[in-house]
């Protein structure tokens, strides 16, 4: 029995085409355009594996779904990649735009205002947790839910990476790092700050600020566990909520950032299920039913 076609594969199919729209579009600026399209094309054969792969495999029950968590930080990657080859920004807006919501540039001001070691203790250990609330929901729906509530959550945190690349692509926003340099200051010093300061020192990619793709998709995984265990969803929307402000907190986002990523999470919720359903899904063959055994006259 094949695996078949769900809705993740049609979403990452959109979302696919979308980007490549995008690399074309940036062609001129981008020397890196072809590599590009050729990652996009090996993405497009993983699917056609994935659709031939045999359904009964506990491997497949698990990649089958769970594969754009995996291929989220490749995607990541390469559209830092594509923004720096294009060398766009519009930082400015982002900051005008935090001037007008909060009267300051809060990404620079806030750890300056509240040079507290503890707050920056907990605020940059949540900011590294968004990695394990992600992998957490997803490992959980696997072992304790159904197939069919396990895909629908990892749709959900697709969608928050896949919309939230998008807009990368195409208004790229590179963050308060890159124009005010790292924070400083007392908040700064506590080994948790170091730790995340080196860990973006050499994985951050260029143009991903906006919106905050670790609150959206955090907060996408804690409102998709909701569904199936607030217990959980209570627990990982603790540091989901410290890591949202740790990103403002630690001059890595400006707080525009913040708020949209916030935002579209509780949209993307909204649209997830409507969106999913529009996709459709072509399920794996069920062996047919025994026949009923004849009646007694």
């Amino acid at each position: 029995m094949k695996r078949g076609v769900i809705a993740t594969d049609r979403l990452t199919l959109l979302f696919v085409a979308a980007i490549a729209a995008a690399v074309l579009l940036r062609s001129a600026g981008a020397s890196s355009w072809p590599y590009h399209l050729a990652a996009l094309a090996l993405t497009v054969g993983l699917l056609a594996l994935l659709r031939e792969a045999p359904a009964d495999s506990p491997f497949m029950r698990f990649l089958g779904p769970v594969y754009p968590i995996i291929l989220a930080a490749a995607f990541y990657t390469a559209i830092g990649t594509l923004n720096q080859d294009a060398g766009i920004n519009h930082d400015l807006w982002a900051q005008r735009m935090d001037q007008a919501l909060f009267g300051s540039q809060v990404s620079v001001t806030w750890h300056h205002a509240w040079p507290n070691p503890l707050l920056s203790w907990i605020l940059h250990t949540c900011y590294v947790l968004y990695y394990p609330i992600v992998a957490v929901a997803a490992l959980w729906h696997w072992r304790r839910t159904p197939r069919a509530v396990f895909e629908r959550a990892v749709f959900l945190i697709a969608l928050g990476f896949y919309v939230c690349f998008l807009v990368y692509v195409t208004y790229p926003v590179t963050g308060p790092r890159y124009f005010f340099g790292t924070a400083t200051g007392a908040a700064a010093d506590v080994l948790p700050a170091r730790i995340v300061h080196n860990l973006l020192e050499g994985g951050s990619a260029y143009g991903t600020a906006f919106p905050s793709s670790h609150i959206c998709v955090s907060w996408c995984a804690v409102l998709a566990t909701w569904r199936s265990s607030r217990k959980l969803a209570v627990a990982l929307g603790i540091p989901a909520l410290g890591l949202a402000l740790g990103t403002v907190y630690g001059q890595f986002h400006y707080g525009v950032d913040a708020v949209a990523g916030a935002a579209l999470a509780w949209l993307l919720l909204a649209a997830a299920d409507p969106l999913a359903r529009a996709l459709g899904a072509n399920r794996p063959a069920t062996a047919p039913a025994a026949p009923a055994a004849p009646r007694s006259p």
